[in-house]
């Protein structure tokens, strides 16, 4: 005779439950029916193990863990990671100390500071010497002379008057080579053709503070600045002053761009024993 049976299934919902009806054989022992196996039902909770409360530990790990901590530490670490030796790399940015290092270097940096503003003590400024023949009359010139100066666009009249060769107008690096070969037979080279002949006229403003130049302060001096120098505005009251005019402060930053009185003053050569008055 079969024994049925039956067996519930949990299915999809907690109502819902399926009946299975099993035929089984049953074993006849003593002369009872054995059923083969024992009927365990689906629905029974699975056995799970109990967990361990989480403690914390009062003192650190000898090494790192190789998971993360379930939750991290509130508080960070009461003493920072130090450490005599110096990093490998060097910061990106300087320290937020403003301390010097304890033991300073004893050897000097692989490479210099690099700065765009100038520095404190700017390359002392240093007049030229002056060539002197351009100050001896045009008849008083030997002929060789003459034909050089002629050579520069010279005339008896532009000659004794400083101020009315145009050519004057020019600095060094404007002139031809055939104007500047000229120029150095009269003993002129760029610093002192520059400083007597142009007076730095033929400057942009921003050279000027060059430190191969350096005569941006005598023209700040008279009044100059980049506005009234690009004429953008009138020029500064010292340009129309005669040279005695001046202050003497004036007189003394016109001095250093190697004017004098008849230069300045833009007047003929007046010989005195064959040297001109200045």
């Amino acid at each position: 005779m079969a024994i049925q049976l039956s067996r519930r299934i949990l299915g999809q919902s907690k109502m819902s439950r399926l009946f299975i009806t099993l035929w089984v054989l049953p074993t006849i022992v003593d002369g009872q029916p054995q059923t083969q196996g024992d009927i365990i039902d689906s629905t029974s909770p699975p056995t799970t193990s109990p967990v361990n409360d989480i403690i914390d530990t009062s003192t650190p790990t000898t090494s790192p863990t190789v998971t993360p901590s379930l939750r991290p530490s509130s508080l960070p670490s009461s003493i920072p990671t130090l450490s005599q030796a110096p990093s490998r790399e060097p910061t990106d940015r300087p320290s937020s100390s403003a301390t010097p290092s304890q033991n300073p270097s004893n050897v000097p940096s692989m490479s210099p500071t690099l700065s765009f503003t100038p520095s404190a003590a700017p390359i002392q400024y240093s007049r030229p010497t002056r060539v002197d023949i351009r100050y001896i009359p045009w008849n008083e010139l030997d002929p060789e002379n003459q034909k050089i100066a002629m050579n520069l666009d010279y005339t008896n009249t532009t000659w004794n008057k400083y101020g009315a060769n145009p050519i004057e107008e020019s600095s060094w690096e404007d002139l031809t080579s055939e104007q500047t070969s000229n120029a150095s037979l009269l003993g002129y080279d760029m610093k002192s053709w520059d400083c007597w002949i142009n007076h730095y006229e033929g400057y942009r403003w921003i050279d000027m503070g060059q430190p191969f130049i350096q005569v941006l302060q005598w023209f700040t001096s008279l009044g100059w600045d980049i506005q009234s120098w690009t004429g953008k505005k009138e020029a500064p009251e010292s340009d129309s002053k005669t040279w005695y005019d001046l202050t003497s402060e004036e007189r003394f930053s016109a001095a250093q761009l190697c004017y004098s009185r008849i230069t300045w003053n833009e007047v003929e050569v007046f010989s005195n024993g064959g040297f001109p008055i200045m």
